[in-house]
């Protein structure tokens, strides 16, 4: 075989291999399909004007602090766990947390209306024009409908395995 085709051999059996161990991980799947999600909604956010629609805002008060405080004080106690496992799983779990966090404080969206409207409609495309943000949106949206079928795959091996 010629290089150029074992280094695209190899570039997406090393992206099977870190989204969901080459189909047999469907937790891990699904967290970088909730990742994707999460960063496809920030940019869906700043780009496109309908988004905002879906946003939410809760006034200010004992309620949205009392949110905010659960949401950084699962963070930290999750982030000290994953640090003292060091497993790898927990900590793409805690980059989306993280990422939930810049969501919230990019959106300001505390119910995630946004967010959750993008979850059950992942592959729904709004633009106005065509551009860098289309180009962006059209890529995260092919990786994660990949991703959708190595998780769908994943649960197909395991049921498998337990046979």
């Amino acid at each position: 075989m010629s290089e150029a085709v074992l280094q695209k051999k190899g570039f997406l059996y090393n992206f099977d291999k870190y989204t969901s161990k080459n189909g047999t991980d469907w937790y891990l799947a699904l967290t970088w399909i909730f990742i994707l999600e999460i960063i496809s909604s920030i940019i869906e956010f700043y780009y496109l004007p309908t988004a905002r629609e879906y946003v939410i805002h809760i006034q200010k008060g004992i309620f949205r602090e009392l949110l905010i405080a659960s949401f950084v004080s699962f963070f930290v106690w999750h982030f000290v766990y994953s640090v003292i496992q060091m497993r790898r799983q927990q900590f793409l779990f805690l980059v989306m947390y993280f990422l939930l966090g810049i969501y919230f404080y990019l959106t300001d969206d505390v119910t995630f209306n946004l967010l959750f409207h993008n979850i059950i409609n992942p592959f729904e495309l709004e633009f106005n024009r065509f551009g860098i943000y289309t180009i962006f949106q059209i890529v995260i949206k092919l990786v994660m409908l990949y991703l959708i079928v190595r998780f769908f795959q994943s649960i197909k091996n395991r049921k498998k395995d337990k046979q």
